[in-house]
């Protein structure tokens, strides 16, 4: 008799691979009985921690998640949320003045918030280096300052900042307008057609290094690297009218041990 035989009555021989091939397909529908196991079938397909972590700082419309992942087109966000949704880690969020929904997290989903702050910090402890030429998204940093206002902190009048990535020698600098107002604050990629309160003027690459703890203000501006403009109240004021990564504090304390480490050296 040879593995794969059939006899009428008694239990059928099977192969090593007809064993794998039937183990796979049963933990294709069912994960392992195992917390973890459990948990990653729920958010480990792409992109679905990622929007949560959109979501994490409130509620928001489709197209704001949308904005702050590029790369992820607007079908497989539809398909994404609906899982989410039926995950129970999602919910829509009423709008009013006939504005449509948005979607925002239960508290299944917000608590998910511990378990990206660590893997956050141990990206930044093994994995997050300074950022290479094609990570360098302006238009998504511009995204990620709105998104980072300090409503309390802002001044209680409309400022408009006008923020250039780019040398002065630079060509074709790419611009955005903050048009801070409170809960309105808004971004623009055209001029707002408001009075330029603040020009603030860096390359690419400082403004993410700056965003994300690699490099500190002042440090930018006492090396010339960050060019700032305006009432001398404003430009004091304003770095804090920002919230910058949650891991800039992180990053940049790494980045002092690492600067004390070598001058040990």
């Amino acid at each position: 008799m040879q593995p794969g035989d059939h006899v009428p009555g008694r239990y059928r021989f099977c192969t090593y691979r007809e064993g794998v091939s039937a183990y796979d397909s049963a933990m294709a529908s069912t994960p392992e009985y195992c917390p973890v196991a459990v948990g990653a079938t729920l958010v480990t397909e792409r992109w679905n921690l990622l929007i949560v972590r959109e979501l994490l700082s409130g509620p928001r419309g489709f197209n704001d998640i949308h904005r702050g992942l590029p790369g992820l087109s607007r079908t497989l966000l539809s398909q994404r949320l609906r899982t989410l949704r039926q995950a129970g880690l999602v919910a829509t969020s009423t709008a009013g003045d006939g504005q449509a929904p948005g979607y925002r997290l239960t508290a299944m989903g917000a608590g998910l918030r511990a378990v990206l702050f660590e893997l956050g910090s141990w990206s930044v402890r093994w994995c997050f280096s300074p950022p290479t030429d094609d990570q360098l998204d302006p238009h998504l940093l511009l995204w990620r300052m709105r998104t980072g206002l300090v409503l309390d902190n802002l001044p209680d009048h409309r400022i408009t900042i006008e923020i250039t990535f780019g040398d002065h020698g630079d060509p074709q600098p790419i611009r955005g307008w903050l048009v801070l107002a409170g809960a309105d604050s808004s971004l623009c990629t055209r001029h707002p057609l408001f009075d330029v309160d603040v020009y603030a003027r860096a390359t690419s690459r400082v403004w993410h290094e700056l965003w994300y703890g690699h490099r500190g203000w002042g440090e930018a501006l006492d090396q010339g690297i960050l060019r700032l403009s305006g009432e001398a109240r404003l430009l004091k004021q304003m770095p804090h009218w920002f919230h910058r990564s949650a891991f800039a504090t992180q990053v940049d304390g790494r980045r002092t041990v690492r600067g004390d480490s070598q001058a040990e050296a």
